[in-house]
């Protein structure tokens, strides 16, 4: 009977945290996107904390290598802050150790974060290089120093912007278009 009390004892630690992380992404915001969306704690993001997609939501994204990534975060309600990661963020990598702003974490690369210390109402990152393609993960929660509860508006705007084409490519593809044309000419 005590060894049965264990093994549901353990399946319940096991599974319940799991289950109770209904859906950690907020949404997708692939090509560049404005949204309103809130989160439930003014420090989740300064202080590591977030165990599911409320403290700190969690926005994907997928991105050539080399595409330009920019992201403006206002509040007027706390100070936010903003990680990239490339990689999509899932419930179980949230648990021990955990989600972290400023470094890699699970299987979720580090890209660029805006720094706790020195920010202010009004976050942004902009014109950051992604990279390589794939999913990327907008981390965005709240970075003020003392912890409240409640619920915390902001609007985000993403812009993605493709890799343009350098004039050299450009100039290459017509000179070499000359040439298929003036050889042609010349069989001819």
């Amino acid at each position: 009977m005590k060894s049965m009390i264990r093994a549901v004892w353990l399946w319940a630690v096991l599974l319940l945290p799991v289950a109770s992380f209904a859906q950690v992404l907020s949404g997708d915001v692939t090509g560049g996107s404005s949204v309103t969306s809130s989160v439930t704690s003014s420090d989740a993001w300064i202080q590591s904390n977030a165990l599911d997609g409320d403290a700190v939501n969690f926005w994907s994204f997928t991105a050539n290598a080399g595409d330009t990534l920019s992201i403006i975060v206002e509040s007027s309600a706390i100070e936010f802050g903003v990680s990239v990661y490339q990689g999509l963020v899932e419930a179980q990598e949230l648990l021990i150790p955990g989600f972290s702003n400023f470094s890699s974490f699970g299987d979720n690369i580090f890209v660029a974060g805006t720094n706790p210390v020195t920010g202010a109402i009004g976050t942004s990152l902009l014109n950051l290089v992604l990279p390589s393609s794939g999913l990327y993960t907008i981390a965005v929660g709240g970075e003020s120093g003392f912890p409240l509860e409640g619920i915390f508006a902001y609007d985000m705007n993403v812009t993605i912007a493709p890799v343009p084409l350098p004039a050299a490519f450009w100039l290459l593809g017509s000179a070499l278009a000359g040439l298929g044309v003036f050889s042609r000419r010349r069989a001819v």
